[in-house]
């Protein structure tokens, strides 16, 4: 095993500033000997993919950087499925695809590793092809143990279902995925409409944006302004016919631009018109994500609820978004997956940052953070956990707000599979 204590460079500044312990590489039976008396006394360890969590990497705690020997891309021109190892990072994945005119359905950042795909994994594309791990074909894992398995979709023994179900939504928990088989989609030309808009034209737009279909996705920022991206995927038939008759009301917005992108993979989103904050080396933050269904005729009781939030806010690095699920993400893999709020439609963030040597002003900040989500429950009363805050008061709740009834079986395999607490802690 590789032992390394230089900074870990990632996009993440928390985990960027931890003073960790030990940075190792490779995945073997030093993990799991429980005689390993350099692990003695660590609470668990901390997995990197990708770096875009604060939970990659913190103080006096051991990290597995996955990117540096896990980081292949194959793609098999026959099947067209990718197998990918468990550093491979997001945009390197799409770069690979679009040499063959391929693509898969990655979030708004092309920044993300392989967690990204394993906590669920929400894309402007998910209307049309589903979430992330709807798209896996097969899997490799050591779980918790240090057992190696192999699981590939429909070859799986009834008794490795309930782990095949697990690792779809929960891997972090009880395993440690080195690589993974993913179905890949056509690349085809993307309609982006983008830009600047007012609350009430934010709300107009939500309501459109509900009867879409499900080639049409809406995603919006409130920053300091607020942005909006309307993704439409082209496939040059009768459903673009369609496409342009849901596309035309937006017309009336006069702030709004339409553009052509060859394709998914030559999307850059969020425009540094915005001045976001996640990258400022000063800064330090959390994120909590969302889940629900269609607003409705909620819509402008959330508006007025949504300005209240960002009136309160207390610094300008801080924001709340939302990302468009459903059609495909409804209909897809019921009860196979411990993604289980499969009614949801809409997936809002609240993204909380401070100045990281401002302890007051991170108190305030993380005030503002559950003010805030409090005040959504009531719309989006569950949980995406896309960032593991064992760290915060917050996990217990977000743990049975994002499993739901599945949460006890979650348990029961942590229990089985890493009954050392090798891994974050349930």
């Amino acid at each position: 095993m590789k032992k390394n204590n230089n900074l870990l460079e990632i996009p993440n500044i928390n985990s960027k500033d931890a003073k960790f312990k030990d940075l190792i590489y490779d995945v073997d039976d030093y993990l799991f000997n429980e005689n390993n008396s350099s692990m003695k006394g660590f609470q668990h360890l901390c997995v990197c993919s990708g770096g875009t969590t604060s939970s990659c990497a913190k103080n006096g705690l051991t990290t597995l950087d996955l990117r540096k020997n896990y980081n292949k891309i194959h793609l098999d021109l026959e099947s067209n499925s990718v197998t990918i190892g468990g550093g491979v990072i997001m945009g390197d994945l799409i770069n690979h695809l679009q040499k063959n005119n391929r693509s898969f359905p990655i979030g708004l950042s092309k920044l993300p590793g392989a967690g990204y795909i394993l906590t669920g994994g929400v894309s402007p594309l998910s209307r049309t092809y589903g979430l992330a791990i709807d798209n896996i074909e097969s899997i490799k894992c050591f779980l918790g143990n240090g057992t190696f398995i192999s699981l590939k979709k429909n070859q799986i023994n009834p008794e490795k279902q309930l782990i095949w179900e697990a690792i779809k939504g929960a891997a972090p928990f009880f395993s440690i995925v080195t690589e993974i088989e993913l179905k890949t989609i056509q690349s085809n030309p993307i309609k982006v409409i983008e830009g600047f808009v007012n609350l009430n034209e934010l709300s107009e737009i939500i309501q459109l944006s509900e009867k879409f279909p499900e080639n049409i996705s809406l995603q919006w920022i409130y920053a300091q302004k607020i942005y909006i991206y309307v993704f439409a995927e082209l496939k040059k038939n009768l459903e673009d016919k369609i496409t342009e008759e849901y596309l035309m009301p937006l017309d009336k917005f006069p702030a709004l631009e339409k553009k052509i992108h060859e394709s998914f993979n030559k999307i850059t989103f969020f425009p540094k018109e915005l001045n976001l904050y996640e990258l400022n080396p000063n800064n330090h933050s959390e994120v909590i994500s969302l889940l629900g269904e269609d607003l409705k005729n909620d819509i402008p009781i959330f508006i007025k609820c949504l300005n209240e939030i960002m009136d309160n806010k207390p610094n300008n690095s801080c924001y709340v978004a939302s990302q468009q699920l459903g059609c495909k993400t409804k209909k897809l893999n019921h009860g196979s997956s411990f993604f289980v709020h499969r009614k949801s439609t809409w997936k809002p963030w609240i993204y909380a940052s401070w100045e990281k040597h401002d302890l007051h002003e991170k108190k305030v900040v993380m005030e503002w953070m559950y003010n805030s989500w409090n005040k959504l429950k009531s719309f989006y009363p569950n949980i995406h956990l896309a960032q593991l805050h064992n760290h915060l008061n917050s996990h217990e709740e977000e743990l049975t707000l994002a499993f739901g009834n599945r949460i006890n079986e979650l348990k029961t395999l942590k229990k089985i599979f890493d009954p050392q607490g090798i891994l974050p802690p349930l």
